[in-house]
């Protein structure tokens, strides 16, 4: 896994003329939001920090630990666009992270984060294949994205990372803020390592090295059928890509 490299310091702030401002654990972000233009711009990133996993495997009721709330809220806080739409996952804190993000967001511009609605979006929160433990009957968590991301349809049981990516993207286009707005929408870290896999050719391999980190994302913006994204230093343009 790759470390969280949680800044604390100003000077990790992005406050140049271009771009977008933004506060990130994630350095990469802060420079890819600089090269982002004017227009809205999706925001497609895994959850804040969350309580450590419990003993009988439900991951679906973990919430946010207080260090994750305020990495949300100091994230919103360092936008300096308005709020478009909110989408998430319908599991409670990526729900709690777009919500948190909203709050801090409210001190430069008016997010409405009280009564803001966040849509759920089923695709953000369940996968098509069955990446849980091999002892369980699963294909193993590391073990399903390495074959998704290598083409080994053996391995990941008849699913493709293309099958996999197509709802995410789908989804990710299904909501559209006004122009000069940054949509955000929380999902999890399966889902943003599938669609950087696709987009971008990310190899976690056996071991997960390169594993998307919390409120780790790509930044998006244009349309389904002609889009670009943004992730870890790499811009790439798509035309009718999995349409």
């Amino acid at each position: 896994m790759v470390p969280l490299d949680y800044p604390t310091k100003l000077s990790h702030w992005y406050a140049g003329k271009n771009g977008m401002r933004f506060f990130s654990p994630c350095k990469e972000m802060i420079k890819d939001a600089e090269s982002l233009p004017e227009c809205n711009v999706k925001l497609f990133m895994r959850h804040s920090i969350r309580f450590d996993n419990p003993i009988n495997g439900d991951y679906t009721q973990l919430l946010l630990t207080p260090e994750g709330i305020e990495l949300a809220r100091k994230m919103g806080s360092a936008i300096d666009r308005p709020l478009g739409e909110c989408a998430a996952s319908p599991v409670k804190r990526c729900v709690q992270t777009v919500k948190c993000i909203a709050e801090g967001m409210n001190g430069n511009y008016d997010s409405g984060w009280k009564t803001r609605k966040v849509h759920e979006y089923k695709a953000f929160g369940t996968l098509l294949g069955d990446p849980g433990p091999e002892e369980s009957g699963g294909v193993g968590w590391n073990k399903y994205f390495h074959y998704l991301q290598t083409g080994n349809i053996e391995g990941s049981r008849g699913i493709t990372l293309e099958m996999e990516a197509t709802p995410v993207l789908d989804g990710i286009f299904s909501f559209n803020g006004s122009p000069g707005t940054l949509d955000i929408i929380c999902s999890h870290d399966s889902h943003v390592v599938i669609l950087a896999s696709a987009l971008f050719n990310l190899r976690t391999g056996l071991d997960g090295h390169s594993w998307c980190r919390y409120t780790e994302g790509l930044f998006l913006y244009g349309t389904r059928d002609d889009f670009t994204a943004v992730w870890r230093g790499q811009t790439k343009h798509f035309h009718n890509y999995l349409c």
